[in-house]
């Protein structure tokens, strides 16, 4: 029984789990409940949260409840059900997680934690449970390294994810929670390290083995912050599907046509693209690596055919805060017809753009023009100077030369006065 449960898929592991869930949170609700009615569940939290949930955060919802793990040490046992019921494991339920829990054994009193730490480290076997080809990858990177090595400081799936709001975050917002000094590290070495941080992902570089693309996120620059689709009414991807008439991704073309209809209402600030490089895989950035390992080498993406640009989508962010992608050609990228969609992204010379790149030729040349042209005009001008005081020069000696009168400083053949 034990090696065919293995071999389910992901939905056979959570359909597993929710059902043993909501048959824990049944026979815990009877019980819990009189312990904990008078504890009121958060507002915010209380109409998407099952009566299971309901029942475990009429304890835990309360802030301050922590655990004695002895010699002062304390394990937080507060859930903000506000939190919880936007996290994307809502669906699951408490008991998914903490299907350890018993009708006869909750709360353990007798249930001993070395520490909150190693509370958090064992917790990646049921993390495990679930998202076994994210913990493969994992097992492959510098932080399980060194957490193997012993170094317990090493990030573990609740440090970059979170316990109970586990939300879709970007990757740096997540990786600078601990390198904090990675901005101020890039710019030792890295031209435009701000820039380079916000359009590549961290894991682009660092974690060099897995294959990179362009996602060209939906960007509205007026209010500084990604487009998210309407919750509950999604109309990107049927709106992308509906513009690919051909229905093997979008084409420049298709893609201007998309934005046309994305940016119908002429009354509202217009939605760009900002494009970003990230892995194809998402759930290959664990596989990172160590930082000597990093790509460093700037060919890697500025030259025409660099790998990145090879795979693009368009996308959109989710109400849960996950892109929605669509597939689009490559060619995009060095379209015409993509210059104004895509004027928030380009690569000297990983992109092609014709426009651009004349743009940018012009803009060189202008500005080599000013300083050319002046140093130009002010040797015109030192050669006709210095003409000129030659050709006085010249007339000066040929007077004298010629004893004209007062060339010496006498009166020639002037009349003497008597």
């Amino acid at each position: 029984m034990a090696s065919s449960i293995t071999r389910w898929s992901l939905a056979g592991r959570l359909f597993e789990r929710r059902c043993a869930g909501v048959v824990a949170q049944a026979a815990l609700a009877a019980v819990l409940a009189l312990v904990c009615a008078t504890h009121a569940v958060p507002a915010a939290a209380a109409g998407d949260l099952s009566d299971g949930d309901k029942t475990c955060l009429g304890c835990h919802g309360q802030e301050g409840l922590t655990k004695d793990l002895g010699a002062g040490a304390t394990l937080s046992l507060h859930v903000p059900g506000d939190a919880f019921a936007k996290s994307v494991h809502l669906p699951l339920g408490c008991a998914a997680c903490h299907a350890d829990t018993k009708l006869d054994n909750h709360p353990q009193t007798t249930k001993t934690i070395r520490s909150a730490r190693d509370y958090s480290i064992a917790m990646v076997e049921v993390c495990r449970g679930c998202h076994d080809d994210a913990s493969r990858q994992h097992e492959g990177s510098i932080h399980a390294a060194r957490l193997k090595a012993g170094n317990e400081r090493a990030p573990v799936c609740t440090d970059c994810h979170g316990s109970h709001a586990i939300l879709p975050k970007t990757a740096y917002d997540t990786c600078v929670a601990c390198h904090a000094t990675a901005m101020s590290g890039h710019q030792k070495w890295l031209p435009n390290a701000g820039l380079h941080l916000e359009v590549v992902s961290c894991a682009a570089c660092h974690a060099p083995a897995p294959k990179r693309m362009v996602d060209l996120r939906l960007y509205d620059g007026a209010a500084r912050k990604w487009v998210e689709e309407k919750d509950g009414a999604p109309e990107f991807e049927k709106l992308a599907r509906a513009t690919d008439t051909d229905g093997n991704g979008l084409d420049a073309t298709e893609l201007r046509n998309l934005m046309a209809q994305i940016n119908g209402d002429a009354t509202l600030p217009p939605k760009t693209l900002r494009g970003r490089i990230e892995l194809r895989v998402g759930t290959e950035a664990h596989q990172l690596s160590e930082k000597t390992r990093a790509i460093k080498e700037c060919a890697s993406c500025h030259q025409h055919g660099a790998e990145p640009f090879q795979t693009v989508t368009v996308s959109i962010t989710s109400p849960a805060g996950k892109p929605v992608r669509y597939n689009a050609h490559k060619d995009v990228l060095n379209s015409v017809l993509s210059v104004e969609s895509l004027r928030e992204f380009y690569a000297v010379g990983g992109t092609r753009n014709s426009v651009l790149d004349l743009l940018f030729i012009l803009a060189v040349l202008g500005g080599l023009a000013v300083p050319i042209g002046h140093q130009i005009m002010k040797r015109f001008v030192q050669r006709q100077l210095a003409l000129e005081a030659a050709n006085q020069a010249a007339a000066a000696s040929r007077h004298a030369a010629s004893g004209a009168p007062g060339a010496s400083g006498d009166d020639g053949d002037a009349p003497k006065p008597k």
